[in-house]
């Protein structure tokens, strides 16, 4: 898979994050240029554990993800390692 292809679809969830966890009415535009930490206070820390839970980042990689939306997008994509999980019979 591309590195545009991955950014698109870590885009796509994190926008989807935004939207169903925060209740946000910002356009894609201002969500993707706004920084979390100032946003949210406290509640923050959901939207970056969401992030690790869904795509599967190790937690050390926690403060490398940090700034606005869209750094985080870019950053996620690079960190993001699309692994098959599943058993042989």
């Amino acid at each position: 898979m591309s590195p545009i292809e991955k950014e698109r679809i870590v885009q796509k969830n994190v926008l989807q994050i935004f939207k169903e966890n925060f209740n946000v009415s910002k356009t894609d535009d201002e969500i993707l240029n706004m920084k979390p930490e100032t946003e949210f206070n406290q509640d923050y820390i959901s939207y970056y554990e969401s992030i690790l839970d869904i795509f599967l980042i190790e937690p050390e990689h926690l403060n490398s993800i940090t700034g606005k939306v869209k750094d985080t997008i870019k950053k996620v994509a690079e960190l993001w390692t699309i692994t098959l999980r599943y058993s042989l019979p």
